[in-house]
């Protein structure tokens, strides 16, 4: 078996979580204990919240966890449809819910970047009941005493502060998980607030990376949304002058500027610019970057880098019109600035775009987006190319899904692996529903390490002798249907240590002695090279068929020493040159 010693298991652990100790130590701020299993909505209702059912000894099938974070004037509730279905589907585990309040000092006139305890800080995280599990909630409809509930608009606060609670909750999962990537999950604004900390190296880990596998957003502004502006804000309860709004902007709704948060701009309020109502205050504040300087030129968040080795896809919802025709727009967020390719130009590997296409929805389906399952399933499938490949380990089981991908075509699923020896990997994929299902290894460079694998039935299994190295394991469901998603396909990549075989047991060799030409027969050769006695390289050649011979005539008579190499192996021949 591949084993990992406890001497080197203590070294990894020690590695992997000694730059996750270096930061200061996240402080929660009292509340009581109620208020994280309740919230009460006037003096009577009491609803009970998503809380992880305890799970000692849960082992995720999966290769990274999944973050989900909720939208404008939202909360971690909104997931709850697409939670019950992964739950009761797939059997995924619940492993909490983090919650911050983004306005804890209550005053919407100032902000800033720090945590509780610091004096004045905005943002103050509150403890909650989290375990190691297949995904995680964040959650920013919370008040400053730690309650459930909108009066702080903390969920309407801004996306600088939104980032930073982003990379707390990543550290959190990855601490609680032990994996070192996790993917985001982001709807509408949540979306904005995972770009806000992939784009931004400050908001990263300890270790100076952001540890993001793939991001997921549906209905995301990615180029702003001035949906506030139809007076839709007003009666779904968003506070025209908040932070959020300021940030969401495609342009100021008087002065008609940029907005300065999406594509950057100096912090000024007047006629001319950041000019949304006509009125003072306009909003709260003008601190786009919750520095406490104002006047500054903000760098957009769209004129920022972004890592192009990042598995990117979207969900984008389309309404219909009286007619009953789809159109380009959630009612809330409008395309082309749902598409993040929009402003993210050149991207490597470019966005994959899934549609929700409504039946009769007249006026919006941007806020039913994070029930819709089927298009996060398609969203959520593992990566179409090797260089964006998730991590695996050997001997331990995954699940993997088969989803219909856009444009129509087969479904590749990628995964990287590490051997550390010469082993027989032997990879066994089950639980198969597709029609068509075939499995290869890859070499680091891409190259297959022996032939496709086919399915026979719902499995599939094959061997391969592996060296030392990485390598990939390429699954591809040839022609996915709208139901594969339901069954995940189950596989293992089990390795024991390779039985050595001799590449140069049928070697034949002739005529020895030779005086001219020298055959070698039934081995697989790279190259051949001919020392004398006191070791001089008198000849050399490389070979590429299993029928090979060498041109002797021109040595000296004498006895010579030939060193074939092939398959990774060398062997030693002595002849005598007449």
């Amino acid at each position: 078996m591949n084993k990992t010693t406890p001497l080197v298991s203590l070294l990894l652990f020690f590695l992997f979580f000694n730059a996750f100790g270096q930061v200061t130590e996240l402080q929660y701020k009292p509340r009581p204990a109620a208020y994280e299993f309740y919230q009460n909505f006037g003096d009577t209702l009491i609803v009970s919240l998503r809380t992880p059912n305890v799970e000692n000894s849960f082992e995720s099938k999966l290769p990274y966890p999944m973050i989900f974070i909720h939208g404008l004037n939202s909360s971690s509730e909104t997931w709850n449809d697409s939670f019950n279905y992964y739950n009761s589907q797939y059997g995924w585990q619940f492993g909490g819910r983090f919650d911050f309040c983004l306005n804890a000092d209550g005053n919407n006139a100032t902000t800033n970047l720090n945590f509780f305890p610091t004096p004045g800080a905005d943002i103050a995280a509150f403890e909650t009941t989290v375990q190691n599990g297949d995904y995680y909630s964040v959650n920013f409809n919370v008040n400053t005493d730690g309650s459930i509930g909108s009066a702080a608009l903390s969920n309407q606060s801004a996306i600088y502060k939104q980032g930073v609670a982003v990379k707390k909750a990543v550290e959190r999962v990855m601490q609680l998980t032990g994996k070192d990537k996790v993917i985001l999950v982001g709807h509408s604004m949540g979306g904005l607030a995972s770009r806000q900390y992939i784009q931004n190296p400050e908001n990263w880990q300890a270790d100076n990376y952001h540890h993001v596998a793939k991001l997921l957003t549906l209905g995301t502004p990615h180029g702003g949304s001035n949906a506030s502006d139809s007076g839709l804000g007003w009666f779904a309860g968003i506070d025209t002058r908040s932070e959020a709004i300021r940030d969401l902007k495609i342009s100021y709704y008087y002065s008609g500027d940029q907005g300065r948060f999406l594509f950057g701009g100096q912090e000024i309020n007047n006629s001319s610019n950041m000019n949304e109502h006509l009125a003072d205050p306009d909003f709260y504040n003008i601190d786009v970057n919750c520095n406490g300087i104002l006047g500054e030129n903000i760098v957009g968040l769209n004129a920022k880098p972004i890592d192009h080795f990042i598995d990117y896809s979207t969900v984008i919802g389309r309404i219909t019109n009286l007619f009953g025709s789809n159109i380009t727009t959630d009612g809330v967020v409008e395309e082309p600035q749902s598409r993040m390719d929009t402003y993210l130009t050149g991207l490597t590997y470019p966005t994959k775009v899934f549609l929700f296409n409504s039946g009769y929805d007249l006026i919006e389906n941007h806020t039913e987006l994070p029930g819709y399952y089927y298009q996060m399933m398609q969203g959520l499938d593992e990566p179409n190319f090797r260089q964006l490949a998730y991590q695996v380990q050997t001997n331990k089981e995954y699940t993997g899904f088969t989803t219909v991908q856009s444009p129509v075509g087969a479904d590749n699923d990628f995964f990287k692996f590490t051997v550390d020896n010469t082993y027989d990997a032997t990879v066994n994929v089950s639980s198969i529903v597709t029609s068509s299902m075939n499995a290869t290894i890859l070499d680091s460079a891409g190259n297959p390490v022996g032939a496709s694998q086919s399915n026979s039935g719902s499995t599939i299994g094959f061997t391969r002798v592996l060296t030392a190295g990485d390598y990939f394991l390429r699954i591809v469901s040839t022609n996915p249907t709208n139901t594969n998603y339901q069954t995940p396909y189950r596989f293992t990549i089990n390795t024991t240590l390779a039985t050595p075989t001799n590449a140069f047991a049928d070697l034949m060799y002739y005529p020895n002695p030779v005086k001219d030409v020298l055959h070698l027969d039934n081995i697989s050769l790279s190259k051949v090279s001919v020392f004398s006695v006191l070791g001089q390289l008198v000849a050399e050649k490389s070979f590429d068929s299993t029928t090979n011979s060498i041109d002797l005539s021109q040595l000296n008579s004498g006895i010579y020493l030939v060193v074939l190499e092939g398959e990774n192996q060398q062997h030693t021949i002595k002849i005598i040159k007449e």
